[in-house]
């Protein structure tokens, strides 16, 4: 925008060891009509060489140049060798700010004397003119061009502030002590040609040089021609043919009967598959599926590509297209030219071995990670910014954690309650401010993104540099997922869903308990319990459908099928929320509203969703039957909708829009109404193939968890973190449906959770089929143990049997991978109870070591102590002790919840229990109070924030107004037990809170767990 301003023809982009910005730098100069060119900046042999890109055979160089330079570097650094350099050479251009006679000689001996040119700068320092002068006599006698650049940094004055901080964060530094990394003034901006010419007075042929170079560069990055890395196909066959080979064996394995239409949906969509050349594509991400199955990789297709039948018969994603009217149009058509999206979810346990498949497969030189760009953000910056500014450890610390989680305000505001005073605050204090202002969403550093892998057809190292990850055995490119896409390159998204492990581990439990393994792929989605219990919002641990949110819509709405569970997924999102869609859609489910339509060709469109406008779809739908676009103009209409336009764009789609409409026979109030309709959801239209995969997960995880629930359980929290809830919040919901959890036992417990048979007195009243079920906690939930530590007690137990006392334990497991912490919380969490010693008496031997010498050695060196000596009279570990014990050791309590402690004290203080809510009339005061387990900010919600409390009968939610928040602010983000005065507000059958006085229960220890809080 600065270059256009100062009416520059062309602007380069030279990166420090890289090119990190070149795809947003061509679309940016495109767009504002300035020439781009593309180069880096490279330290070759301690001095900054600056390289530039004459075409794609001079880029491809580029990239394998800084690739090497980045090879055996630490992260984030680049460097190279002349020598290096010099093998690749050709179409590029090198210039070199070097006073040295002899390096400027050796460059263009290795370089070629026509590519090296001497960089020249003039910043208004005392020295510029003379060192102006000297290195311009130098270039004459070698012969080098002069070409001025003026070494900028950033595009404006005033930015010098930033940029001087990030260098200061780059080198760990101060500002003082990165004062000889920073510029002496603020000059390295970009300048106009008036301005440059009175710096570069008696020079003109360095400013012409600048744009002979533009001249003669030309770098178009479109690789769609070389996007695919090639699929192997059986002799005799063409990608597409062996394509549409397994197509229709997956068809006669999906469909029974075949019908016409189904066989119609296929062969158009083959039909656009041929025409856009995306057989190859297809293949690559069939064959991902087919590995995962044979190798017992849970995985589904998500996104987009649940629209389409083809992905449906080649095993690819799990919801018929056909049964669910989802729209192929969405996915892809024949005039898209850009690739689409086919999203795989594998388990997150074993999602590493689909990615080694792909390294395997298709070799290293053609694949690697996408990047992912992380940027700044409130406590980072003001933790970053604030050492670079010379702030105290301590301020800085009580700035970061005084920030508002959800920073939906300004930076300032955020940390109140954590600002010193005015007259103790640092000096700089007011830029400090401007700084973290200006900083946020500013580019940090690369990660790798959690799920983009880059498949090519040629090296990847000629497409994009590639460096090497934290991560060994892993590597990232320069580019990220829209840097991909822009490229026309194929990017394979293999994430990590923990659901998906979650189920395959419950799947494992069931088949070891029942001796049935459940065919998830056979369930008929329609039983009426599933969704009888989802009506109750007896959700908690069940995919998608378990938040606060959704567990206050599901008894509103009353999901009967498995068509309303689709819409559930999709309807609490802040697209639908910001597009006024879930009030009209909840009113017409209960039978409140009249369920209409602006025209009859609208019926079959929104028949599904009640006449309301829900998914991207239906969009698309409506601009092909009622405004009469074809389908790829139909999804452009869409994509356009969804773009901030300027009035003349938006005048144009619309009377598009409208002539459609008109020409079949929509009346012009109706089309009116219809396009602001439209136009006022685009944007925050939700994909409804992407809610379909992801309601039938939600339907699977809501069938375990009611017909199998301890199974369930267990696969839950073996798999954590996930999910919305703590670990203990999922062990209090065990426990209030009647089932048990066992502690840890030394002899009883395994790695992980394990179902574990009762005794028939003992057996639990739990649901479904695990009456008789418990759920024993595993030493996965023992602090500092390890999972070598975990392994050893399990084969040690397995191979030479149960342990018979303590001291057996400890002479068994001699010299092993068990550390005195994780010894003495096993003890102290209740694992040897069993063997009939005191938790204390056991611990006494162990006392004189805890923080000396003998916690850092073995525990064949604690075993010495014995425990022959007769301890003294110590008092035994009562239920409180126990409790609190369980939180700090193991995160959650098997015996009675924390506040169930607390009782006498809260029905003191006037908080009513949770089980006795429902029967307070609307508008009434109340109080209550509990352990906070959620707290959220929902940027849609207008800085209302939403906290769920819990006790030992179950949950409330609780609403708070921002002005509340602001005047409990501190008590309501740190304190964990809650007491909240406030209105009782009821709605349809679910009740929450309205909050106006907030306090925190004093005089209660406080517990190891943490809420989980959201935005």
């Amino acid at each position: 925008m600065r270059a256009a301003e100062l009416e520059m023809p062309a602007l380069a982009i030279t990166d420090r060891g890289g090119v990190y910005g070149a795809v947003r730098h061509l679309q940016a100069c495109r767009k504002l009509g300035v020439k781009p060119i593309i180069g880096s900046s490279l330290e070759v042999d301690g001095d900054e060489l600056i390289l530039i890109a004459r075409n794609l055979r001079g880029y491809s160089n580029l990239c394998r140049l800084l690739s090497l330079a980045h090879a055996d570097q630490p992260k984030g650094e680049a460097r190279s060798t002349l020598a290096t350099v010099a093998e690749h050479r050709g179409d590029l251009f090198y210039l070199s700010a070097t006073d040295l006679e002899t390096r400027l000689h050796d460059l263009q001996d290795a370089l070629g004397k026509e590519n090296v040119f001497s960089e020249v700068h003039h910043h208004l320092r005392p020295e510029d003119q003379w060192v102006l002068e000297g290195r311009a006599a130098m270039a004459r006698r070698c012969g080098a061009p002069l070409v001025a650049t003026n070494q900028v940094h950033y595009h404006i004055a005033a930015r010098r502030k930033l940029h001087d901080v990030l260098v200061a964060i780059r080198h760990r530094a101060t500002l003082d002590q990165a004062r000889p990394h920073l510029f002496s003034n603020s000059e390295h901006h970009l300048k106009g040609s008036a301005e440059m010419r009175l710096l570069f007075q008696g020079h003109e042929e360095a400013l012409v040089t600048p744009w002979e170079i533009a001249q003669e560069c030309g770098v178009d990055l479109d690789f769609r021609k070389v996007r695919f890395p090639g699929y192997p196909v059986p002799k005799g066959e063409t990608p597409f043919s062996f394509l549409y080979k397994l197509c229709f064996e997956g068809l006669r394995e999906r469909y029974h009967p075949i019908t016409s239409a189904v066989t119609r949906r296929l062969q158009h969509e083959l039909e656009v598959i041929e025409k856009t050349g995306l057989a190859e594509f297809f293949l690559i991400n069939w064959d991902l599926m087919r590995f995962a199955r044979e190798h017992g990789v849970p995985g589904q297709g998500r996104g987009s590509a649940a629209d389409s039948i083809v992905a449906y018969v080649l095993g690819i994603t799990r919801v018929d297209p056909i049964e669910h009217n989802l729209l192929f149009e969405r996915f892809l058509h024949d005039e898209m030219t850009s690739t689409p999206d086919i999203d795989i979810d594998f388990s997150t346990e074993h999602r590493e071995q689909v990615i080694q498949y792909v390294y395997e497969k298709y070799g290293w030189e053609r694949t690697g990670m996408v990047c992912n760009v992380v940027t700044f953000q409130p406590r980072m910056a003001i933790r970053q910014l604030g050492k670079a500014l010379g702030f105290s450890d301590e301020l800085l610390d009580r700035l970061a954690k005084g920030v508002d989680r959800w920073f939906t305000e300004d930076v300032e505001d955020s940390m109140t309650g954590a600002v010193p005073p005015p007259d103790m605050r640092p000096q700089s204090w007011q830029q400090f401010l401007e700084l973290c202002r200006e900083v946020i969403d500013f580019p940090r550093h690369l990660s790798i993104h959690n799920g983009g892998m880059l498949v090519t057809g040629e090296p990847l190292v000629d497409i994009a540099p590639v460096e090497p990850a934290t991560m060994e055995g892993r590597r990232v490119v320069q580019f990220n997922k829209d840097d991909v896409e822009d490229l026309g390159l194929i990017k394979m998204d293999m994430l990590g869903l923990r659901t998906l492990s979650v189920v395959a581990e419950a799947l494992e439990l069931i088949q070891d308990t029942t001796g049935v393994r459940p065919d998830l792929d056979k369930l008929t989605l329609d039983d009426p319990a599933v969704y009888e219990m989802c009506g109750e919002a007896d959700t908690i641990g069940v995919f998608q459908i378990e938040s606060r949110a959704q567990m206050q819509t599901l008894p509103r709405t009353r999901p009967k099928t498995f068509n309303d569970l689709v819409v559930e997924v999709a309807i609490i999102r802040p697209g639908p929320i910001q597009g006024n869609a879930v009030h009209p859609y909840i009113r017409r489910k209960q039978g409140r509203e009249t369920v209409t339509y602006a025209h009859p060709l609208l019926e079959p469109i929104l028949k599904d969703t009640l006449g309301v406008i829900l998914y991207q779809e239906q969009i698309i739908e409506i601009a092909m039957h009622v405004a009469g676009m074809k389908p790829g103009r139909a999804d452009g209409f869409r994509r356009a909708m969804t773009r901030h336009l300027n009035r003349v764009e938006m005048s144009s789609l619309e009377d598009e829009f409208i002539g459609g409409c008109l020409a079949n026979g929509v009346p012009r109030e109706v089309a009116d109404q219809l396009f602001a309709a439209v136009q006022g959801f685009a944007v925050y239209g939700f994909c409804r193939s992407h809610a379909a995969a992801f309601a039938r997960t939600s339907y699977e995880t809501a069938w375990m968890k009611l017909h199998h629930p301890v199974e369930f359980g267990c696969g839950l929290l073996n798999n954590q973190p996930m999910g919305f809830y703590h670990p203990s919040v999922l062990v209090e919901d065990l426990k209030r449906h009647g089932l048990k959890a066992l502690p840890v036992d030394i002899n009883r417990s395994d790695v992980r959770c394990l179902p574990e048979r009762l005794p028939s007195p003992l057996a639990g009243e739990g649901q479904g089929g695990d009456a008789g079920l418990a759920m024993r906690i595993g030493f996965n939930y023992v602090r500092d143990l390890g999972e070598d530590g975990r392994k050893a007690i399990v084969e040690e137990r397995n191979l030479r049997g149960p342990f018979r006392s303590f001291n057996d334990f400890l002479g068994r497991l001699r010299g092993g991978p068990i550390g005195p912490r994780a010894v003495r919380n096993m003890v102290m969490v209740g694992a040897f109870d069993a063997l009939g010693r005191p938790r204390r008496e056991l611990v006494w031997g162990w006392q004189e070591r805890w923080h000396g010498k003998g916690l850092r050695r073995g525990i064949d060196k604690q075993a010495e102590l014995g425990l022959g000596a007769t301890s003294p009279a110590l008092p035994l570990v009562d239920a409180f002790d126990a409790n609190q014990l369980e939180y700090r050791i193991s995160d959650l309590s098997t015996g009675h919840h924390l506040i169930h402690f607390c009782r006498d004290r809260l029905r003191q203080k006037g908080a009513l229990e949770s089980n006795r809510l429902p029967a307070i009339a609307s508008g009434k005061q109340v109080r209550v109070a509990g352990l906070v387990i959620t707290r959220q900010a929902p940027s849609t919600a207008k800085k209302i924030r939403f906290f769920t409390l819990e006790d030992e009968f179950g949950q409330v939610n609780v609403t708070i107004k921002p002005e509340v928040y602001d005047r409990y602010r501190q008590v309501a983000n740190r304190q964990p037990i809650l007491i909240i005065d406030g209105v009782m507000q009821r709605q349809d059958g679910v009740y929450s809170v309205l909050a106006s006085h907030i306090e925190a229960l004093h005089g209660v220890p406080r517990p190891a767990q943490r809420s989980h809080d959201y935005r």
